[in-house]
């Protein structure tokens, strides 16, 4: 059951049914497979995830007698639908309910009915070690309750990035980066804040590079874009920083491209926007600056040194000026779709899983 058909959901679905498993896939109206069903059987069904919907729907669920409910969640928050299901897989005694949460935003409250959830799942999945630490302190009823690593699936389907043509400003922005050196830097700040770690950090890399910031400011007031421009140029790097804008995905491919490296070290990203900037840096092949916390999604991915850079999280400042220190940051290796398919990463989460599953399917007979 997800409430959206994302690489995650359909990886699984595809996993589950490649193990014999019969398969059916529960959504929202309007969402279709990401490619050929064989032999999952899919129910666009949902519209409001209302109460009344999860009521409507359980005659007909049930009765095919699942004996795993599988509830995928992007964060903790459910709708009513989700709540009135997975409460009557929990009381149904030949129902195992599995609970996937990708990531925690909001928090494991006495008032969020996730909480609940998570206490009362068979199986419940998180998508690293560290996350699966939220289970402390929580009141969990299942003796037996499974626990594993799922973390957001790496989608290699859309390996062709098409062309768009947008307004042209793409290609001049390309043009005016070809002829020095930069850094790609994700860019989702609110306001102007000279002292954050963040602003600290972009000054930094723009002391020996070049900074194409990959984002927008237009939401930010005239008065905070003044000053950040007037700050930067205190530092000596008023002409080494560009705000890029939204940019389509073919000319976002060209700035990782030719980028000096990609650097999301010191951001937070939820495990999902982690999994999708992996993404963009494998089919770019852009050289990744990550942190020490950032790597513990995928964590088998990714090497120090040989495939990626990785700063302490607790001394990125201090990390990233050693490194760049260093006469060039290119690495031995670079991580390509190929060798990621290839790590069976993938395999060994959903064996994990279905291990999981089978267990807590012999606590029920």
């Amino acid at each position: 059951m997800s409430k959206n058909i994302t690489a995650t959901s359909w990886q699984l679905a595809q996993a589950l049914r490649s193990q014999q498993h019969d398969v059916v896939i529960l959504t929202s109206q309007g969402e279709e497979p990401l490619d050929d069903l064989k032999n999952i059987e899919f129910m666009a069904y949902f519209k409001k995830w209302s109460f009344l919907e999860g009521i409507k729907i359980i005659p007909g669920l049930f009765g095919l007698q699942p004996q795993i409910l599988h509830v995928i969640l992007d964060e903790d928050r459910m709708n009513p639908a989700q709540i009135v299901l997975s409460t009557f897989a929990k009381s149904h005694p030949s129902c195992v309910l599995t609970t996937s949460l990708l990531n925690i935003r909001f928090g494991l409250r006495r008032n969020n009915p996730v909480r609940y959830l998570v206490e009362e799942s068979d199986i419940i999945t998180f998508p690293t070690v560290e996350t699966l630490g939220q289970l402390r302190g929580l009141n969990v009823r299942a003796n037996q309750q499974g626990r594993g690593i799922l973390a957001p699936a790496l989608d290699f389907r859309h390996t062709k990035i098409d062309k768009i043509y947008a307004d042209g400003s793409e290609a001049r922005l390309i043009h005016d980066l070809s002829d020095e050196k930069y850094f790609v830097v994700p860019f989702h700040e609110a306001r102007f804040k000279p002292d954050s770690d963040n602003f600290v950090r972009i000054r930094t890399l723009a002391q020996k590079h070049k900074v194409a910031l990959w984002g927008s400011y237009s939401h930010w007031p005239l008065r905070d874009r003044k000053q950040f421009a007037s700050w930067m140029a205190k530092f000596g790097c008023e002409n080494r920083w560009v705000v890029t804008g939204s940019m389509p995905s073919h000319y976002s491919k060209l700035l990782l491209e030719r980028a000096s490296a990609f650097v999301l070290a010191g951001q937070r990203f939820t495990p999902v926007e982690m999994t999708e900037y992996y993404m963009r840096a494998i089919q770019s092949q852009a050289v990744l600056i990550l942190d020490s916390k950032q790597t513990s999604i995928h964590s088998d991915l990714w090497k120090n040194a040989v495939n990626c850079w990785v700063l302490n999280h607790e001394n990125v400042q201090r990390d990233l000026v050693k490194l760049l220190s260093r006469p060039h940051l290119r690495l031995p290796e670079m991580l390509s779709e190929q060798s990621a398919q290839n790590s069976h990463l993938i395999d060994s989460s959903l064996n994990e899983l279905n291990r999981l599953y089978n267990k807590a399917l012999s606590h029920l007979r």
